[in-house]
């Protein structure tokens, strides 16, 4: 497939690592043109405290809603993706915004690799 636009509504910095990551897998002597639609939903809540209330743990969840249209073909549809997962607090603020952000980019790769998965799973059975 080739990917003739990409639309991403919701996080930028997700936004952008899966924009970045859809536009590096894009074959561009392919002729399913897919247009694609992604808004972007970041949440994130207390998982865990301890004894003295303090927060020990968060949860990350991003959810993903893909809407996609295949030129060549005249199809258009949506699925949804949710990918959740979890990080410490740390003493030192700076090593508590590092493990967010590295757990911000492990979701964003995993949303990115399904949403291309599953495109090319239904390009095939076309």
């Amino acid at each position: 497939y080739n990917f003739t636009e990409i639309n991403i509504t919701g996080d930028n910095k997700i936004g952008y690592r899966i924009k970045s990551r859809l536009l590096a897998e894009t074959e561009k002597e392919n002729s399913n043109l897919v247009i694609i639609k992604i808004n972007l939903n970041k949440i994130k809540s207390i998982k865990e405290k301890n004894i003295s209330n303090e927060i020990t743990k968060y949860e990350m969840r991003i959810n993903a809603n893909v809407e996609y249209e295949i030129l060549s073909k005249s199809i258009k549809n949506n699925f949804d993706i949710s990918k959740k997962g979890d990080y410490l607090v740390m003493s030192k603020h700076s090593d508590t915004l590092s493990n967010e952000k590295n757990l911000i980019n492990l979701l964003s790769t995993t949303i990115s690799e399904e949403i291309l998965s599953k495109l090319a799973s239904i390009i095939n059975d076309l």
